[in-house]
């Protein structure tokens, strides 16, 4: 297995994929966070903590039945999100997600991502037919090797025929913010641009799915979270000072707004 192949393949749930059935090499040339299949199969319903993550996804599920609904293979996409949630699976679920940056998702797309904020959307209502031809080549399919080899080649014709190029300001303002982990202060942003904060928050919403104050909080929650669950004892007052809160109150507050839970539950 390359290491590309290595990097875009996560394998989730109690029955794993056999690890010689690997992402097409050719996937890894394409603009994707990540891209892994899962085949779970558990006993008995499960119920999961859905936490935003800054990410747009798409998901191809091939079977299995989902808060309640009994699947046929459909494609959708997740917008960003700036709460959290719960999601049910009645313990059999199959299928494959791509995650996409948001600057990403809005060239292939084609729509401003504040439409898809906290949303589920049928895929081919952005990519027409060819999202649903995708879906019915990949219910046929059966070996993961080929279903990776449909998904990349969908994804490719997809980019190809974009237009859209997005903005460079957006693209930096929002780099700055990851890089920072959310504490660049708006009010630079805004005067890095040259626009009115009007247009920029605007433009930034188009672009980015969130308003520029709520994406930086969830990149300071994001570099939280994951500080506070690499930690086997986890310091919670230095985790909220190092990551740019004012105190442990403020960073609980974030915590409750993303996760739906406090810091001690979320890591308990």
């Amino acid at each position: 297995m390359g290491m590309g192949e290595r990097r875009l393949l996560e394998l989730r749930g109690t029955r794993q994929v056999r690890p010689e059935q690997v992402v097409p090499a050719r996937l890894a040339g394409l603009p994707l966070l990540s891209c892994f299949g899962f085949d779970v199969h558990e006993p008995e319903p499960v119920r999961r903590r859905k936490i935003p993550g800054g990410t747009v996804k798409i998901g191809f599920a091939l079977d299995g039945v989902f808060e309640g609904r009994a699947l046929r293979p459909f494609a959708f996409v997740v917008g960003m999100h700036d709460r959290g949630g719960f999601a049910t699976h009645a313990g059999r679920l199959c299928g494959v997600q791509v995650q996409l940056d948001p600057l990403t998702a809005r060239r292939l797309l084609g729509v401003p991502l504040h439409e898809l904020r906290n949303r589920r959307v049928d895929l081919d209502e952005f990519l027409g037919p060819s999202a649903r031809e995708a879906t019915e080549r990949l219910g046929a399919t059966r070996s993961w090797a080929d279903r990776f080899e449909v998904v990349g080649g969908y994804l490719r014709e997809w980019f190809a025929r974009t237009d859209y190029s997005g903005d460079p300001a957006i693209a930096y303002a929002a780099g700055l913010l990851r890089r920072s982990g959310g504490r660049v202060p708006l009010n630079e942003l805004i005067s890095e641009s040259g626009w009115s904060p009007r247009h920029f928050r605007r433009r930034f919403a188009d672009d980015i799915g969130l308003s520029p104050k709520t994406f930086g909080a969830l990149t300071r929650f994001t570099a939280a979270l994951r500080a506070a669950a690499a930690a086997p004892e986890p310091d919670l007052s230095r985790i909220a000072d190092e990551s740019g809160y004012y105190d442990q109150a403020h960073m609980h507050r974030d915590f409750l707004r993303f996760a739906g839970a406090p810091p001690g539950r979320l890591l308990g």
